[in-house]
């Protein structure tokens, strides 16, 4: 659980929203804009345009999807926290928006725990950790060996510094207690490309997309990072049965600009919640190896200020930074 004082921060969203208006009786009276900070094809976005399709019914007008990709999510949550709160613009929020940049960023163009008014939870995956198929590893402990042995360290691509697969990375070389040197791309296209091409060796990537890669043989999964192992890959091992305790997962939620009337965040909770909850959104993010939340405001919050306390640790201790 989050300390009081992570929680009483992050809790702060809960009540900064504006009151109710006339607005939010016609609400929505246009289409709406969702902000996505990553490029087209990567998690974010092919979880986004799901959720976004399924919600259009429920809210009765189109969601037409934006995406905004840099600096981690960076970018595109800087133009959400900046737009109106009028309730006609939303973004996908990652965890490493609410979670990790703020540690990682030092002069981070907005504050994750009052810019942002938090709606929803909607979706959350693990990572796989993969390597080219030029590596003779096939399990966490070869990896491990392996890289050790290396004169020049290999090199490792990432999605972008300060997401979950960063810091999952960074994570697994802490425990192995090997190096490598981290190359940050602008979402998980071109990293996933390098690794394909074999410019880079090894990468640890959310499971939407990386299962492509590792289905046509262009990658080689060694683990995943979930708890125990994926119902999509069941053969695969988790990390966690070589290295006890270790877990990590990406997650994505929907939010506004702080100040959105709570008449119309009540509304667009709802909305979400049915829309992730609905057994057909649940079946296609299976397929993609992810799986569908539909969480309140409050359980939102709780998450992030937990998540906040965790990776801000790992950052002091590893010394990662983006500058």
């Amino acid at each position: 659980m989050p300390s009081r004082r992570a929680l009483v921060a992050f809790s702060a969203v809960l009540a900064t929203t504006a009151p109710s208006s006339g607005r939010a009786a016609s609400w929505p009276d246009r289409p709406v804009r969702w902000i996505v900070g990553f490029p087209p094809g990567g998690a974010p976005d092919l979880l986004t345009r799901i959720l976004a399709r399924r919600l259009e019914p429920e809210i009765g007008q189109t969601v037409v999807v934006e995406n905004r990709p840099g600096a981690a999510g960076n970018l595109a949550a800087s133009v959400l926290a900046r737009a109106a709160p009028d309730g006609l613009t939303f973004g996908t929020l990652f965890a490493a928006t609410l979670a990790v940049n703020r540690h990682v960023y030092p002069n981070l163009p907005f504050d994750p725990r009052r810019d942002f008014t938090l709606i929803s939870e909607f979706a959350r995956f693990p990572s796989a950790v993969m390597v080219h198929p030029s590596v003779p590893a096939s399990s966490v402990a070869e990896l491990g060996a392996w890289m050790k042995a290396q004169g020049t360290p290999p090199i490792c691509a990432t999605p972008g510094a300060g997401v979950i697969p960063h810091l999952a990375t960074e994570m697994l070389l802490q425990r192995l207690g090997t190096r490598c040197e981290l190359v940050h791309y602008r979402g998980n296209p071109d990293a996933l490309r390098d690794l394909a091409a074999g410019r880079a060796q090894v990468m640890v990537d959310a499971f939407p997309t990386a299962l492509p890669l590792v289905r046509d043989g262009r990658a080689r999964a060694v683990a995943v990072t979930s708890a125990g192992r994926s119902p999509l890959m069941p053969a695969l091992p988790a990390v966690a049965e070589t290295l006890p305790g270790f877990e990590t997962a990406s997650w994505l939620a929907v939010g506004g600009p702080a100040g959105v009337p709570e008449a119309i965040t009540a509304r667009m909770g709802a909305a979400v919640i049915a829309a992730a909850r609905d057994p057909d959104t649940a079946q296609r993010f299976a397929a993609l190896g992810a799986e569908a939340i539909g969480s309140t405001r409050e359980e939102l919050t709780t998450r992030a200020a937990a998540e906040d306390e965790r990776w801000g640790e790992l950052v002091r201790a590893r010394g990662i930074t983006a500058e």
